[in-house]
């Protein structure tokens, strides 16, 4: 949630060589903010790769570290981001793409084989601690450690430029789930792509008071396309369904119940679901919006359960080491719903950033 009045963040990455076949990725942020009139302040910090990596030949690569890994295709939802599940230490903005980058890795040791088409990829994340950490300087490996977990994945070019990748995740207490993510090139500017997850799991609404119920099997699923457009316009329209989430009556019966209620958002906000099972999400950008420099960008998500919406606007001017965004975002629906029931109704900020 985004609840300061003025906040401060700082990041910093580094990636480069320091050997021949060795390389050193690193990058932090640090968030500082202040809500006016109470004389809050929160800071944290959070560290999102720290890890080495060593190519002893040209087809093969090893990692070890704490490696932010982002997996999917789809833009709103990703199904196959298995390692997102806790990692969020501060929300500065809502974009899908600002939640993926700005939040803790997981500690792994991965290796990867590469071909001519394809390439494999294994991996191991071990467990570090076993509760998260409030602490400003952290590094919060009860989060993103709490259990032994593995994944396995694979792509391999089956026909022009169609190369699906296959995954395969479980571990310590987690039951195998198995995704695909595929994109297929449906016209000279419009891209299809598909993302799914499946496996047995227990729903989000289980287990808010008292024991979690038996699992079953759940699907996941992210499909749309893309068009971009000759003027710099790029619309993505996504279907979205996450078969753990809340149906109708799940939801009906949570908002009958308050305590349970909060529970469950804070569970979907932690666990970075959705929180009912189908919804509708578009993500529209414009380059060079009207002058040169000038990014305007329009994203929204409309829940087909509860029938609540949220809407997201973004105009940012690019300078050669400076950005300038002023970003407005609006919740919609009735009281006990996804949207409607955001303490904030509308939160409008500007953002500078410095970059060094």
């Amino acid at each position: 949630m985004l609840n300061d009045n003025l906040r401060v963040s700082s990041s910093l990455a580094y990636d480069g060589a320091f050997a021949p076949g060795w390389r050193a990725v690193f990058s932090n942020q640090f968030d500082a903010g202040w809500r006016g009139g109470t004389d809050q302040y929160n800071a944290v910090d959070t560290l999102k790769q720290a890890y080495l990596s060593w190519r002893p030949t040209t087809s093969t690569i090893l990692d070890a570290g704490r490696i932010n890994l982002r997996e999917g295709v789809a833009s709103g939802f990703n199904p196959t981001d298995y390692f997102k599940s806790g990692a969020l230490r501060a929300v500065t903005s809502i974009d899908p793409e600002s939640l993926r980058e700005n939040r803790l890795g997981s500690v792994m040791l991965r290796g990867q084989a590469i071909w001519d088409g394809g390439s494999v990829t294994a991996l191991v994340s071990p467990p570090l601690a076993s509760t998260p950490s409030h602490a400003t300087f952290n590094p919060d490996f009860g989060a993103t450690n709490q259990q032994w977990r593995y994944m396995l994945s694979g792509t391999q070019r089956l026909f022009g430029g169609f190369a699906p990748q296959w995954l395969v995740y479980g571990g310590a207490g987690i039951s195998p789930q198995f995704g695909v993510d595929a994109t297929t090139l449906l016209d000279n500017a419009t891209v299809g792509f598909l993302e799914y997850s499946g496996g047995r799991s227990n729903a989000l609404a289980d287990g808010l008071q008292g024991p979690a119920g038996q699992a079953s099997f759940h699907s996941k699923v992210a499909t749309g396309l893309t068009r971009t457009f000759p003027n710099k316009v790029s619309v993505t329209l996504e279907y979205d369904y996450d078969g753990a989430s809340a149906n109708r009556a799940t939801w009906d019966a949570l908002a009958a119940n308050r305590e349970r209620f909060g529970q469950y958002l804070d569970a979907v906000g932690t666990e970075q679901e959705l929180p009912t099972r189908h919804s509708l999400f578009t993500y529209v950008t414009w380059q060079d919006a009207f002058v040169v420099h000038l990014d305007l960008t329009a994203m929204g998500r409309y829940d087909l359960v509860a029938h609540s919406y949220f809407t997201w606007l973004e105009a940012r001017y690019h300078w050669t080491r400076v950005d300038l965004a002023v970003q407005w975002q609006t919740n919609h629906g009735w009281a006990r719903s996804p949207y409607g029931d955001a303490p904030q109704k509308q939160v409008l900020q500007g953002v500078l950033t410095f970059f060094y």
